[in-house]
């Protein structure tokens, strides 16, 4: 009789232990992938990005944008600087306004330094933070936007991909390369796309993935505490922004 009731109780004492052994190897699971969840959320929240789709309902004024001449013009001529008090004086200047002017940074901000930005086939844009260039060169005082914002106001497009613009949460503490590698999982990826503004946290480090078949047009604008000097596009003398 006892040999009967060991068989019974054996069987059903592995079965217990192989429940509860699955029940806490669910556990484990959940509180990895909450840990990550959670992980990732706080990446978000750091990184402070938003996309805007069809973000120019104006049509007017979307097609003043499609003129690939004025981005070039732009892109040559470098950053400028907008007060945000006075009336736009040009195409940019009233495109900063509509990027910010819902936003709580139009009424704090000294003004907004923006800029176009041309690559074509083949070229990218390194990791980096945006600051005030000078005053970084002179004393290494790293003095960074209030906020950043890129729009994509040209209808282009690449025939192979590429031109992505990467944001991780990072900052002068680390060193961005190891993003490309060993935590490519961090990056966040955001496709180009007509009509497309991007806000983000620019004080983190941001790059752009090489362009594969076309040109990528972008509109670059960022509200700043205090007007900067920066390092003209063409040289490396810092200048004060007209």
């Amino acid at each position: 009789m006892s040999n009967s009731r060991s068989d019974f109780v054996g069987p059903i004492l592995l079965a217990i232990f192989a429940y509860l052994a699955s029940m806490l190897t669910r556990a484990f699971q959940r509180s990895i992938e909450q840990t990550a969840i959670s992980n990732a959320a706080q990446r978000v929240a750091s990184l402070n990005y938003t996309i805007t789709d069809k973000f120019i309902a104006d049509e007017t004024f979307l097609d003043r944008l499609q003129d690939a001449k004025i981005w070039e013009d732009c892109d040559l001529a470098g950053p400028k600087w907008w007060n945000g008090k006075t009336k736009p004086k040009n195409i940019w200047e009233e495109l900063s306004k509509k990027i910010w002017e819902e936003r709580s940074e139009f009424d704090i901000a000294a003004g907004f330094e923006y800029w176009c930005n041309i690559l074509s086939d083949g070229e990218s844009l390194p990791w980096h933070i945006d600051k005030d260039e000078a005053e970084f060169e002179k004393s290494d005082n790293l003095i960074t936007p209030l906020k950043g914002a890129v729009y994509f106001g040209l209808d282009h497009h690449f025939d192979k991909g590429g031109g992505h613009f990467y944001l991780i949460d990072a900052d002068t503490r680390h060193n961005p390369n190891e993003f490309d590698t060993a935590r490519r999982d961090e990056i966040v990826a955001i496709a180009s796309g007509f009509n497309r503004l991007i806000h983000f946290n620019a004080s983190k480090w941001h790059r752009v993935s090489a362009v594969k078949g076309g040109k990528r047009y972008t509109f670059a604008v960022n509200a700043n505490s205090h007007k900067p000097k920066i390092l003209t596009k063409h040289g490396n003398k810092a200048q004060e922004i007209q």
